[in-house]
């Protein structure tokens, strides 16, 4: 061979041929290719496995080396493909240059070559036993697409062919499983508490339409015609297991989409609204800052327990009105940590409540409360007072009442009881009145003492020694009584 002998002087020689295996045993991303006018479909004289291993050439936007750009390609078992020989005296050195869609009429032979030898029949053991995906073209009986796919159709994505995409079963579930009727937050209808109580009913929204239409309403749609994912606009991959991406150019109904095999999804049409809908747990981990801005109105209807965790400081601020509505029980601490906590609060308006059931509370230390205006309490059942230590009742500049449709008991178990007025002292019984001590009784008046006894029988004595002091009237109506001990008496007479 001439020393002067380069690859690429022995000319251009192409070809067309089928991908027969594509399990490269050095993840280069090669495949097998069985090469039409250049190998026969007899797999006994050219078996799969002596196939050459074809090169894949990647586009200028991927630089194919040290794990950048885009993984190995995306030929299938099956794919027909055009590519040249590198040596194109030998012919054993294929590289591909791209795939060729169809519509394939007839399911794969796996005993012919020009098909996907994998199945469970096959008598070439590398490629026996039943595939996860495949054999393709899919037939429809052994392997069902996704997509729903079939033979006799265009290898095009159904999505990307206008109204047709309604057939696409992965957008047939989407429309089958769209979530509607999710049941949203009412405020509290407090008619006893408020006067700007309002009884709000139960609003819902829904799922938006899979790429923003309708497709079961009588009229289509809005417009009268299909007007999402037309050809050629619509720009679809769409992987094996059924994960798709969508970048949608449509006139009118431009959009995004991007889903995985599950049904989880993420979706932005042509006014720019976005949905996402994740079939499974979500999880979002952010290590640094997050801002949200939301213009519009917020819906959280959450089926769960939530657990809401702020390690530090949390304000919220709310420019309106702040209601809660809880249909079973809350429990709050403040102070759960270590170094204990205050609650504090000031209120510029009213604080008004109503509680059905009982009131239990316990308070650690004193208590001051501080009312500027007037204050009413009224108990409709027994009200009890008591303290281990001192009670002080007082009113700086007003009156001091208490009144009791039934009895009045004041009582202390020892010590002394002091009942004083700054001026008149009035004491007065509808009945009968009794003033009795268990020991020495001693009345004192720097004036003049005046007792007036109305009805009959009525005594003042001064017995064992008692003495009256200074000069004390007291006034019978009954003349048949007169002055006992060293009292002064004058009797009506």
């Amino acid at each position: 061979m001439s020393e002067n002998y380069f690859m690429g002087l022995d000319g251009f020689v192409w070809f067309t041929g089928v991908v027969e295996d594509r399990n490269d045993p050095d993840k280069l991303g090669r495949v097998r290719v069985r090469c039409l006018g250049y190998h026969t479909e007899d797999l006994i004289d050219i078996p799969t496995k002596d196939l050459p291993w074809a090169t894949v050439m990647h586009p200028t936007t991927d630089p194919s080396m040290q794990g950048l750009g885009n993984s190995p390609s995306f030929l299938v078992e099956g794919s027909w493909v055009v590519g040249f020989f590198a040596d194109a005296k030998d012919k054993q050195q294929p590289i591909i240059i791209g795939s060729l869609p169809g519509i394939p009429e007839e399911e794969p032979d796996y005993t012919k070559g020009f098909n996907d030898p994998r199945s469970a029949y096959s008598d070439q053991p590398d490629y026996a036993g039943t595939p996860t995906y495949g054999p393709y073209p899919v037939d429809g009986e052994e392997y069902f697409m996704p997509s729903g796919h079939d033979l006799g159709e265009s290898d095009t994505s159904r999505l990307a062919q206008g109204e047709a995409s309604e057939s696409h079963e992965l957008l047939v579930a989407r429309r089958t499983n769209r979530q509607t009727s999710i049941q949203t937050a009412t405020q509290p209808y407090l008619p006893t508490v408020s006067d700007e109580a309002v009884q709000e009913d139960r609003g819902s929204f829904d799922e938006p339409h899979p790429k923003d239409i309708d497709y079961n309403n009588e009229d289509g749609d809005d417009y009268g015609i299909y007007r999402s994912g037309l050809y050629p606009y619509n720009h679809v991959f769409e992987s094996e297991s059924g994960h798709l991406t969508e970048v949608d150019d449509t006139p009118g109904g431009e959009r995004t989409f991007r889903s995985h095999s599950s049904g989880t999804y993420e979706e932005i049409v042509a006014d720019g609204s976005k949905t996402v809908k994740v079939i499974g747990d979500n999880c979002e981990i952010i290590l640094g800052g997050n801002n949200v801005y939301v213009a519009g109105a917020v819906n959280l209807t959450i089926a769960g327990t939530v657990r809401h965790l702020v390690k530090g400081d949390y304000h919220l601020e709310v420019e309106g009105n702040y209601t809660q509505k809880i249909h079973k029980n809350m429990r709050t601490k403040i102070g759960a940590g270590e170094i204990g906590g205050n609650l504090e609060e000031e209120i510029k308006g009213t604080h008004s409540f109503n509680i059905d059931q009982a009131v239990k509370g316990r308070i650690g230390k004193d208590v001051n409360v501080t009312t500027e205006g007037d204050e009413t309490r009224i108990n409709n059942g027994k009200y009890n007072l008591a303290a281990k230590s001192d009670i002080f009742a007082s009113t700086t500049g007003g009156t001091l009442t208490l009144n009791a449709s039934g009895n009045v008991s004041i009582d202390t178990v020892s010590g002394i009881m002091s009942i004083k007025s700054g001026t008149t002292l009035n004491l007065k019984s509808g009945t009968a009145m009794t003033v009795a001590s268990e020991t020495t009784f001693t009345g004192t008046s720097s004036g003049i003492g005046t007792f007036t006894f109305s009805g009959s029988g009525s005594d003042f004595f001064a017995n064992n020694g008692s003495s009256v002091i200074g000069l004390t009237t007291h006034t019978h109506t009954d003349p048949a009584h007169a002055a006992h001990g060293s009292e002064t008496s004058t009797a009506n007479d």
